[in-house]
């Protein structure tokens, strides 16, 4: 059975662990790192020999078929490493680990006579857990000791089970000196987790051909002069050769540096007074050398903030003076060190979260728990101080939020209502390859503009994941189109707002130095313009010549439904979704789809306030998705103008007037259309003005529909979702079905996501104009929470989608609530748990959760549809597994992250 977590939004998570690893610490070609201590290398196989191209190699096999240990030791202590037959992958012994106490405890193996710096070794083994152990990650990780320092990194984690053995394999490249250098298995998150180890492989990779960065393509930063600044974060290790490649890249194509790590309180001052520039002086000067204006991160921040800060000698909370007067030690010597050197600062960082229900929306840091609000204005007033000249910013991640967007609008506005100097606002935007949408970036910048403040987006990287779960091993050619198309629509949107944006920066040059192959789990990532060998992506051509990225094959649903023609928007037209297409920053128009037997209808509003009746919308059919070079039989193309001329009457339409341009609905017929059946499909915008005319593409974003259907997207026609109405009222949330619940409908969890049999629940909706309310009467002949998961445990989910976007990953209004029969809850994302209110109680049948979930934001009204589903989650005999889910509108098990499927209901 297909087991999956509760997941958070990437967006949302990944700027709340910034704390762990801002940038990886990665180098040519690809890897990790991790422990080591003495042991002699004699045991076991290993041998060296001379390549063909006088290279010795390396390779070192720990099989344990002597009856050894063959070297490994356990890094605490208190591990009791056994040679057993038990532990067996191949012949006849393997090693067993037990008496693990701390997560960091296990085996360990000195490999420092053996690695050589600058080469890249691989490294492989096979682990097994012991017979009726629940599965667990187990990593292999290299500890490499330096300068007396110790750096940690992790070649590969894998899910490892009792019913088989799986490979652990990656790659380590050692770039720096050594003092020692060791490899070690461990369990992080499972202290106490036993495990089995045999056949440990490590052997030099080929030396890898020189890289060279490509000197005869544009430079970035030519690209967008005149626009804004386009930089980049780095790390020390990346320019520790001022003239190797990754010094080149910075170089050729960036115009403005931030330090990554260097800069941060805990890097410049680890203990109190004890002020420690070494590695941030090497990055400042690299920048002053080469003329790159250099970009502060960050003074005052609620993470990577030593301890001490917060409290005094006895151990207490500081005092608010005490604390003020670290500050500002800390500021003056930091920010007066580099005056006149670092043009802008990120003062404060992430002080906004909602989900800690403060004032202001502001986050219970001990920042705030010790001084309030006023550490904000203290820390502007002090970098001003040191600094007269450096443009100070506020920064944050999720700005896109429209929550959390007001709320750090309304502390900027504060702040410079009391002459604070807050000179501007940065925007992390760590974002994914789905989420957030385009238009929420649009909007985000816009939402500033009457600050009269400068903007900058100061942490841009795409993740090419929509969950914690999925990993590639090679970046599909799929998404490598896909995330060069949206980083070409998101700088669109920077382009329009180049008068509010004075810097746009990636947080990483390249693929290989990125956070986001740590974050939020060990895998790769390619988030960025450049790849592990510092060469263009598409993502970089996407902005610099968009003619050299594929055409990217977009999918898209049609439900199924009728409607007449006449331009009025009927029920069933807001049961679809609204597809926009993108030009120039912002949606030239969007588009809905409905199907029945024979047709397709087509539903166009175009925003375009310049009427000429040569203004088209172009609908482009291939009805067996042949996706061909030239037209064929079933090949079509429906001109529908602004204009409501129909000369040829290939099909019925009609063309209204609307206040910001024009809509077409469209009758077009299709044989053969059913559920499931998928088509070719495009649609244009043509937009005339005079001789000029302007063309916007859903798909083909190279216009050649006209001549080749290849770069048509898929069309595919689904069953309608189901609908339910929610009757308006208020419920107290106390597990009791009071009277209120009579007047409300009821639906049933019906439908089988996995297994065929088990807990169903009757579930009836309210609302008001604060929350929405849900009343679920589970029947449920066992109520069990054995599993440590808690989307194993037998509980209700709620899934809310409030805008109903129906989006391929989770936007900011949309949230997954889970509360099991104990009343134990968790949300995803974490941050709207506080909107969550539950009730439950036991019934002779099962149980009842009742709940009540505010709204995000504005409030739907009365007649508003919102997405809208709820499952149940049963472990039927106790085991800790969970054996059936049955939910009431979508069987797709992706709910959790993706809610393209999800039911409606309509707020009557």
């Amino acid at each position: 059975m297909k087991k999956h977590r509760m997941k958070r939004s990437i967006l949302l998570m990944i700027a709340l662990v910034l704390v762990l690893a801002p940038l990886s610490l990665g180098t040519r070609p690809s890897h990790a790192s991790a422990q080591q201590e003495s042991q002699a290398l004699s045991e076991g196989r290993a041998g060296t020999s001379e390549t063909g191209d006088g290279a010795a190699s390396v390779r070192i096999t720990k099989d344990f078929e002597d009856g050894t240990l063959q070297g490994w030791f356990g890094r605490g202590g208190n591990e009791i490493l056994t040679v057993s037959p038990l532990a067996a992958h191949t012949g006849s012994y393997g090693m067993q680990v037990t008496g693990r106490t701390q997560g960091w405890n296990g085996p360990q193996l000195d490999v420092t006579p053996i690695m050589e710096t600058g080469k890249t070794y691989r490294l492989s083994a096979w682990v097994k857990l012991p017979a009726g152990t629940p599965g667990s990650p187990v990593s292999m990780v290299i500890q490499r000791t330096t300068g007396g320092t110790n750096a940690y990194e992790v070649v590969k984690s894998v899910q490892a089970g009792d019913s088989g053995w799986v490979k652990l394999s990656g790659e380590y490249t050692l770039q720096q000196p050594i003092e020692s250098l060791a490899v070690y298995f461990e369990s992080f998150d499972h202290p106490t987790l036993d495990f089995y180890v045999d056949d440990v492989v490590i052997e030099r990779a080929p030396d890898p051909v020189p890289i060279e960065i490509q000197k005869d393509i544009p430079s970035l930063k030519d690209v967008f002069a005149g626009q804004f600044k386009l930089g980049t974060a780095l790390l020390v290790n990346e320019i520790e050769n001022p003239n190797g490649p990754d010094a080149e890249l910075v170089r050729k194509h960036f115009n403005s540096l931030t330090a990554g790590n260097e800069l941060k309180w805990d890097a410049t001052e680890p203990a109190e007074g004890q002020f420690n520039f070494t590695a941030a002086d090497k990055i400042v000067n690299f920048a002053m050398d080469n003329g790159i204006a250099m970009r502060g991160h960050t003074l005052v921040w609620h993470s990577q903030t030593p301890k001490w800060v917060f409290y005094d000698s006895s151990g207490n909370l500081a005092s608010k003076e005490l604390l003020y007067a670290r500050m500002k030690k800390h500021i003056d010597t930091v920010v007066g060190r580099y005056k006149g050197k670092i043009y802008a600062w990120d003062v404060v960082n992430e002080v906004i979260e909602p989900g800690d229900k403060k004032p202001g929306g502001l986050r219970n840091s001990l920042w705030y728990q010790i001084a309030g609000e006023e550490f904000i204005e203290k820390a502007f007033i002090y970098a001003h101080e040191a600094d007269p000249d450096a443009k100070l910013f506020i920064n944050d991640y999720n700005t896109n939020d429209p929550v959390k967007r007001q709320f750090l609008h309304d502390l900027i506005k504060r702040l410079k209502d009391k002459g604070i100097p807050v000179d501007g606002v940065g925007h992390q935007t760590h974002i994914g390859i789905e989420y957030p949408r385009v238009q929420e970036l649009d909007d985000m910048i816009q939402a500033f503009r009457d600050l009269n403040i400068d903007q900058q987006v100061t942490e841009l990287d795409m993740s090419i994941y929509t969950n914690d779960a999925d990993a590639y091993e090679t970046f599909p050619t799929e998404l490598q189109i896909k995330q060069a198309n949206r980083y070409k629509e998101i700088f669109d949107v920077f382009r329009k707002h180049s008068d509010q944006l004075s810097a746009v920066i990636f947080w990483g040059k390249d693929d290989l130095n990125t956070w986001l192959r740590t974050f939020p789990v060990v895998r790769n990532n390619w988030p960025l313009l450049f790849d592990e060998r510092l060469q263009a992506k598409y993502a970089y051509w996407a902005l610099v010549d968009p003619a050299k990225v594929p055409v990217e094959t977009k999918r898209i649903k049609a439900l199924g439904g009728s409607v007449k023609i006449d331009g009025q928007a009927e029920a069933a037209w807001n049961v679809a979704q609204a597809v926009p297409i993108q030009a120039g920053g912002k949606a030239a128009a969007t588009y809905k789809t409905l199907w029945d037997a024979g047709h397709l209808y087509v539903w166009v509003d175009v925003d375009d306030a310049t009427v000429n009746g040569n203004d088209a919308v172009e609908v482009y059919i291939d009805e067996n998705n042949g996706k061909t070079n030239a037209y064929e039989a079933d090949d079509k193309k429906y001109t529908f103008r602004r204009s409501g001329a129909n000369p040829h009457k290939r099909a019925e339409y009609k063309a209204v007037k609307t206040e910001k341009g024009y809509r077409i609905e469209a009758s077009i017929p299709v044989d053969g259309a059913q559920t499931g059946k998928e088509i070719g499909f495009d649609v244009r915008i043509r937009d005339r003005s005079g001789s000029a005319e302007e063309l916007a593409s859903w798909n083909d974003i190279h216009h050649r529909q006209d001549a080749d259907t290849s770069g048509y997207g898929v069309l595919t026609m689904v069953e309608g979702p189901r609908t339910a109405k929610a009757v308006k009222g208020t419920a107290v949330i106390d597990g009791e079905i009071d009277d209120i619940w009579n007047k409300a409908e009821q639906i049933v969890t019906d439908r089988w996501v996995s297994g065929s049999s088990g807990s169903t629940a009757k579930v009836r909706t309210l609302w008001d104009d604060n929350r929405l309310y849900v009343l679920a009467e589970v029947t449920d002949s066992l109520v069990t929470k054995r599993s440590a998961n808690a989307w194993e445990q037998d509980s209700v989910e709620i899934f809310i989608d409030q805008n109903n976007a129906r989006t391929g990953s989770y936007d900011g209004d949309d949230g997954q609530y889970r509360v099991n029969f104990d009343n134990e809850t968790s949300v995803n994302p974490g941050s709207l748990g506080a909107n969550l209110t539950s009730a439950a109680k036991r019934t002779p049948t099962g149980y009842i959760i009742e709940a009540a979930v505010d709204w995000v934001g504005t409030p739907p009204k009365a007649g508003s549809l919102i997405g809208f589903d709820v499952q149940v989650n049963n472990d039927e005999n106790d085991d800790g597994t969970r054996d059936s889910v049955a939910i009431w509108n979508d069987t797709s098990d992706r709910t959790w992250q993706n809610l393209t499927n999800i039911g409606l209901l309509t707020l009557e």
